[in-house]
């Protein structure tokens, strides 16, 4: 069982960063309960994934090679499973809500429900004895690399909502999850497999994808009926 310290520990770092993208929202904030709401799926999203991954591990078993069994764990066992929950926890509860009324909201909602995620994953992590020093570390690498996978999945959430078809919105929705789930699998990947991958990503891949998620949130905001621009000429 986690310890009130291990739980500070785990969630101190995503409620920051939960803090800090959601302020990013200017235009028409989202109501506070909602991004919460979005956190908390995002939790039980992570401990879904906890309790469906022996399953998901069988078909590991399948393939012979290590370097197969190493794809198949980073972009299917844990990527696709991550990505599939947590996408799943901003689109069925969000995508027919009034609120949702603007592209970012995809985003500001897919890194709540990240964060969320990220937040078990630290818990367990501490449960398994990787202590504070590791937490720090954490609050700086994974869990911001599941606000930015999650959260450019969430622009595409965005952009899909206000599609002028449903073939469009169609096709939006599978670029998010494709994105996600290949960044993702490739970050797991590069971390796996080595000391000098594991430092590229940290100091290259990831600030990389943070700027992309950077560009999401201001192109998004560009596109949002309450912004003056679009306003003065509605």
């Amino acid at each position: 069982m986690p310890t009130i310290e291990t739980l500070l520990l785990g969630f101190a770092p995503g409620l920051f960063w939960l803090w800090y993208f959601r302020r990013k929202d200017r235009l028409e904030p989202e109501p506070r309960l909602l991004v919460l709401k979005a956190f908390a799926l995002g939790c039980g999203a992570a401990l879904a994934v906890v309790w469906l991954r022996p399953f998901y591990q069988e078909m590991l078993g399948w393939f012979d090679d290590s370097f197969t069994r190493g794809l198949v764990d980073d972009f299917v066992v844990t990527a696709a499973a991550e990505e599939g929950f947590k996408i799943a926890a901003v689109l069925i509860p969000f995508w027919a809500h009034h609120e949702f009324d603007e592209p970012l909201d995809g985003i500001v909602y897919g890194i709540a429900s990240g964060l969320g995620f990220a937040s078990v994953e630290n818990v367990y992590k501490q449960i398994e004895s990787f202590g504070a020093d590791t937490m720090v570390l954490l609050a700086f690498t994974s869990t911001l690399a599941h606000v930015a996978f999650t959260g450019g999945a969430g622009y595409f959430i965005g952009r899909a909502k206000f599609a002028a078809t449903r073939a469009g919105a169609f096709w939006l929705l599978v670029a998010g999850v494709a994105s996600a789930v290949v960044l993702h699998g490739t970050y797991d990947m590069l971390i796996r497999i080595g000391a000098e991958p594991r430092y590229y990503t940290l100091l290259v891949v990831l600030p990389n994808v943070l700027l992309l998620l950077g560009l999401q949130i201001r192109w998004a905001t560009a596109e949002s009926p309450h912004h003056p621009d679009n306003e003065s000429t509605a």
